[in-house]
C-alpha cells in the first residue's frame, strides 16, 4: 500500500499541472496592441525681414584733460600774491593773475635801460650837431681856399705884367693864407669824420639801449604770471614769500574746453565704426562717429569720436579712439564731468543696408540657423557679421519672409517634423 502511495501520488500531482496549465491557455486574454502618436516638439519661428541696422559699439574709459600744463615763472622773483583761483581744484579763465612776483629789481633795470636810452639819444643829437658844425667849417676853408687861390692868381699875373723875373714871393702868391686855409679844411673833415663815427657808435647805443628797456619790460609784465587758457587747478605748488626761479612748475593747471576718454574696442567692433583711416592715427576727423556717456551715478553727457590712436595693444589685441566731450565743467549740465570720472561709453556705428536682425536665441551650435518650412526644419548656413548681447545681425544666407525657428530643439534632425507654436504670434 506504502509502496502504491509511492508511486501514484507523484503521477496525480503531474497529471494536476498538466490539467491546469492546459486550462489557463485555453482561458488567457489576449492583448489589445496600443497605438503610439509620433511626438513632434513645439516651436516659435519669427519671419525674416530686410532692413536697416546701426550698431552700437560699447566700451569704458576714464575722463582726461586734453592738455595739462606745468605752470612756471620765466623771471626769478619773490612771491607777493597768489589768486584764490589758484588753488587745488580750483576754475579759472584766459587771462586770469594767478600769481604776482615782486617786480622791484625788474622796475629799477626799466628805469636804468630808458635813462640809458635818453643818453644814447643826446649823444646822437650832439654828435649830429657837430657834423652839421664840421660841414660848415668845411665849406668856409673851401670857400676861403678858392678865394686865396684866386688872389695869388691875381698876384702873379699883376707880377709878370710889370716885368718882374723870377718866382713871386710867397706872401704874393697867398702861400700862408693858403696853407693856412687847408689846414682848417683838413680839421674840419677831422672833426666831421669824429662826429660821424661818435653818431653811428651813439645809434648803436641807442639800438642796444631800446633792447634793454624791451627786455625790462617784459621782465615787469612776467612777474604777472596769467593763466594761459581756461582750466582748473589739479594741484599748487608754491607759496606766498616763495623765490621762484623760471622753469619751476608752481601749479598743475588742465585745460577744460574738452574732456577726452580714451576707449578700447575689439577690433571687430572698430570696423563698424567707418573710421577707414583710424589705425593710422593723425589728427581729428571731421563728423566722427556720435558717442554717449553715462557715469555710475546716473550723469549723461554727449560726445564725438575725433581719432584713432594708430595703434593695436599687444596685450588685449584691442584697438584705442578718443573721444571728446565739450565743456566738462559746465554749469549749465545737470551734473559735472569730472577728470578721473570712469564712464561707461555707447558709440554710435556706420549704418549697415540689407541685413537681418534676429535674437541671439537663433543661433544654433556652428553659427547656423534652423529655418521653418511647411512643418519641417532645415539647417541654414548664414553670415554673422554682428553678435550683441541681445541680438544677432545676419548679411547674407536668408531670404525675404522665411521662417526662423526661435526654439532650441534637441536631438535635432534635419528635416524633422515640428509644430508651430502659434500663441503670442502676431497676426
Amino acid at each position: 500500500m506504502k509502496r502504491a502511495l509511492q508511486i501514484l501520488l507523484p503521477i496525480l500531482v503531474m497529471g494536476a499541472g498538466a490539467w491546469g496549465g492546459a486550462w489557463l491557455v485555453l482561458n488567457r486574454k489576449v492583448a489589445k496592441p496600443v497605438e503610439r502618436t509620433p511626438f513632434h516638439p513645439r516651436v516659435k519661428v519669427q519671419k525674416v525681414q530686410l532692413g536697416h541696422y546701426q550698431p552700437v559699439i560699447r566700451s569704458q574709459g576714464t575722463v582726461r584733460a586734453r592738455m595739462a600744463v606745468d605752470l612756471s615763472s620765466e623771471v626769478k622773483g619773490r612771491v607777493v600774491t597768489i589768486s584764490s583761483s589758484l588753488i587745488d581744484g580750483g576754475l579759472f579763465e584766459v587771462g586770469d593773475i594767478l600769481l604776482e612776483l615782486d617786480s622791484v629789481d625788474y622796475d629799477l633795470a626799466l628805469r636804468q635801460a630808458r635813462a640809458r636810452l635818453e643818453v644814447a639819444q643826446a649823444g646822437i643829437t650832439n654828435a649830429l650837431a657837430q657834423m652839421s658844425s664840421a660841414r660848415a667849417q668845411m665849406a668856409q676853408w673851401e670857400a676861403r681856399i678858392s678865394r686865396e687861390e684866386a688872389e695869388a692868381r691875381a698876384a702873379i699875373a699883376e707880377w709878370k705884367l710889370i716885368g718882374r723875373q723870377g718866382e713871386p714871393p710867397a706872401l704874393l702868391a697867398r702861400e700862408p693864407q693858403l696853407k693856412e686855409a687847408r689846414a682848417g679844411l683838413e680839421s674840419a673833415k677831422a672833426m666831421w669824420w669824429a662826429s660821424a663815427a661818435k653818431e653811428k657808435s651813439d645809434v648803436a647805443e641807442l639800438e642796444a639801449a631800446r633792447a634793454a628797456e624791451k627786455i625790462a619790460e617784459l621782465n615787469v609784465a612776467r612777474c604777472v604770471i596769467r593763466a594761459p587758457f581756461k582750466g582748473r587747478v589739479d594741484s599748487r605748488m608754491v607759496g606766498i614769500g616763495q623765490v621762484v626761479s623760471p622753469g619751476i612748475a608752481l601749479a598743475r593747471l588742465e585745460s577744460v574746453d574738452v574732456g577726452v576718454v580714451r576707449l578700447a574696442l575689439p577690433q571687430e567692433d572698430f570696423e563698424f565704426l567707418g573710421m577707414k583711416n583710424g589705425l593710422r592715427g593723425g589728427t581729428n576727423i571731421v563728423n566722427g562717429p556720435k558717442a554717449r556717456f553715462r557715469s555710475a551715478a546716473g550723469g549723461r553727457w554727449r560726445g564725438q569720436v575725433v581719432r584713432g590712436l594708430g595703434e593695436v595693444d599687444s596685450g588685449t589685441r584691442m584697438v584705442s579712439v578718443v573721444a571728446e566731450v565739450n565743456d566738462p565743467y559746465s554749469e549749465l549740465e545737470d551734473s559735472t564731468l569730472s577728470y578721473g570720472l570712469f564712464v561707461s561709453a555707447e558709440i554710435d556705428g556706420e549704418l549697415i543696408e540689407d541685413v537681418v536682425v534676429l535674437p541671439r536665441i537663433v543661433l544654433r551650435e556652428g553659427g547656423g540657423v534652423h529655418v521653418f518650412k511647411e512643418g519641417k526644419l532645415h539647417a541654414r548656413e548664414v553670415e554673422v557679421i554682428l553678435t550683441t548681447h541681445d541680438h544677432v545681425v545676419i548679411k547674407g544666407g536668408l531670404d525675404e519672409g522665411e521662417d526662423v525657428c526661435l526654439t532650441p530643439v534637441e536631438a535635432y534632425v534635419d528635416g524633422m517634423t515640428v509644430v508651430l507654436d502659434t500663441e503670442g504670434m502676431d497676426e
